[in-house]
């Protein structure tokens, strides 16, 4: 207990950064997540432009073309 009391009492500044701001990191964190299921459900593409615009079509940044 007096572990956690000592680290709670070091970070406290940063403790009370994140009760008093609404940023936090976690968007981005959940669009790593899935670059990295994909690199991992594709690990036989041969060119990064394929991984690449496999990624951008995930995240709704590219469409795919039909013909």
């Amino acid at each position: 207990m007096k572990t956690a009391i000592k680290t709670i009492n070091n970070y406290i500044n940063y403790v009370e950064n994140t009760l008093k701001y609404d940023y936090n990191n976690g968007i981005l964190e959940g669009i790593h997540n899935k670059i990295k299921v994909i690199k991992r459900i594709s690990f036989g593409y041969r060119s990064f432009y394929h991984f690449r615009n496999r990624i951008f079509i995930t995240q709704n940044l590219a469409k795919i073309k039909t013909a």
